[in-house]
């Protein structure tokens, strides 16, 4: 009896290791049963070690929103990728809403902007892709030629009206054919064109301030004369407010000018790329301050609009025209103390910034009147001119120190190694006339052959006083 009892236990055990045992019930459904042999587990390894391929994604333990943004870096990279603004840009109203703090001392006004007499020629320069403007040339060599502040004031803005508009072209008659020779022309754009605000010619004035604002046909008058870019970073970018900003942004894109300075958005490059005959060149403009109507914005309409002047943003946005491809880098800096010839002690320290944070070249407005011309030595050894201020280009300032002026030409070229590299630099002897023969505000080069055979008792006093003031470093081109 008792064979017979242990036959059965073995033969019950035996049922059960080999898996012929009676199926368990749903409701009594064991977890997996534990191995009799341990089996091995791979190693923990910090997810920070792992390459990207072999990160694995573990489904979320609830949905994500259809409007959660994709992830800026990619799982296990530790990299954190740039970021594509995905924001539609600002309608005006839109802007105006976000940015303005408070409204200027004006009643907004409703009307449309002037327009040119005749069509605008297209311009030389088109955008790419990647964002560099090219002309479609490629000799190799870059022929620039720089100017002061454009200003349409008062007088100017009277002297030129007609009975259709404004028509601001014969104050650019005697200049256009220097213009001409150029591959690329360069001007600071002291105005704002806003149809919504007075011009200076209805109101000269706001918050006791000169009120710069223009119609939009100087625009006009400026593609008319040659200029390529405008340069827009300047003491009254806000004598409009952040609804003139987006009416100036917008005209100065309508009648074709490249420009930089002045920006719709915080994420829009702080600099502009140019390519000049297979020469790529950088351009980048800053104002170290806003005659306090930039106290109508919000902080983040100031951060966003404008391009306040910082060592550290100068530093980074030099670095940014480098990435972006530019290999000369100009920069323009609207700074300084008006009517005056001699540079301030904060020019002389800031153009020590800029050249140590890799300009090549610095362009100073503001002062209203010619300062010298110099070359530092940036902390890596390179030589960085540098024009303090070019004075006003065209203006109804009567001061004689206000009229001086000057065209910068500049030329660049590759070396045998391929580098970009400044071969030569001069300047022309301008000079600003209330009127001369038919045409009012009229600028005129004081020196053969520029000056087209023109004789004034005014030239060779302005001749002096400008080479004066520029120095012996940069070269007079032409001859009294």
């Amino acid at each position: 009896m008792k064979r017979t009892i242990c036959l059965l236990l073995a033969i019950l055990l035996l049922a059960v290791l080999t898996g012929c045992g009676p199926e368990p019930s749903p409701a009594t459904e064991p977890t997996a049963p534990t191995a009799s042999v341990p089996v091995p587990t791979a190693p923990t390894i910090p997810e920070s070690s792992l390459p990207p391929s072999s990160a694995e994604t573990l489904p979320p333990t609830e949905p994500v929103p259809e409007t959660e943004p994709a992830p800026s870096e990619p799982a296990g990279t530790g990299e954190t990728q740039p970021v594509e603004e995905t924001e539609a840009p600002l309608s005006v109203e839109e802007a105006v809403a976000r940015y303005q703090l408070t409204a200027l001392d004006y009643e907004p006004l409703d009307r449309e902007a002037e327009t040119a007499p005749e069509p605008v020629p297209a311009p030389r320069y088109t955008q790419g892709p990647d964002g560099i403007w090219r002309s479609g040339g490629s000799d190799g060599e870059a022929v620039l030629m720089v100017t002061g502040d454009l200003m349409c004031q008062t007088k100017q803005q009277l002297a030129y009206r007609t009975e259709t508009g404004y028509d601001f072209r014969p104050g650019f008659d005697y200049v256009r054919p220097v213009f001409a020779e150029a591959d690329l022309v360069i001007g600071n754009l002291e105005a704002t064109l806003s149809e919504s605000a007075p011009y200076m010619a209805e109101r000269d004035t706001v918050e006791g301030r000169p009120h710069l604002n223009a119609p939009a046909t100087w625009l006009e008058a400026l593609r008319d004369a040659g200029f390529d870019l405008v340069t827009m970073a300047n003491n009254h970018n806000c004598d409009t407010g952040v609804r003139g900003i987006f009416d100036t942004l917008e005209r100065v894109e309508e009648y074709g000018l490249i420009h930089t300075g002045t920006f719709r958005s915080e994420a829009a490059p702080r600099f502009t790329v140019v390519d000049v005959d297979g020469i790529r060149i950088g351009v980048l403009s800053y104002a170290t301050y806003y005659n306090h109507k930039d106290e109508h914005l919000t902080e983040e309409g100031r951060r966003s609009l404008l391009n306040r002047y910082s060592k550290e943003a100068a530093a980074r946005d030099t670095a940014a025209a480098r990435a972006a491809g530019a290999e000369f880098v100009l920069v323009f800096v609207h700074w300084g103390k008006e009517y005056t010839n001699e540079p301030t002690d904060a020019q002389y320290r800031i153009a020590r910034e800029l050249a140590d944070a890799g300009a090549d070249y610095i362009i100073g407005s503001h002062p209203h009147a010619l300062q010298p011309y110099d070359v530092l030595t940036a902390a890596d050894g390179r030589a960085v001119p540098v024009v303090y201020s070019m004075g006003n280009f065209i203006s109804h300032q009567y001061r004689v120190v206000c009229k001086d002026t000057l065209i910068l030409r500049v030329v660049l070229r590759r070396d045998e190694t391929g580098a970009v590299v400044l071969r030569e630099e001069g300047y022309i002897p301008c000079r600003v006339f209330q009127s001369f023969r038919d045409a009012a505000y009229v600028v005129i080069p004081v020196v053969r052959p520029y000056n087209q055979g023109l004789r004034s008792q005014y030239f060779h006093p302005a001749y002096e006083r400008i080479t004066g003031i520029l120095g012996p470093k940069l070269r007079v081109l032409g001859e009294e």
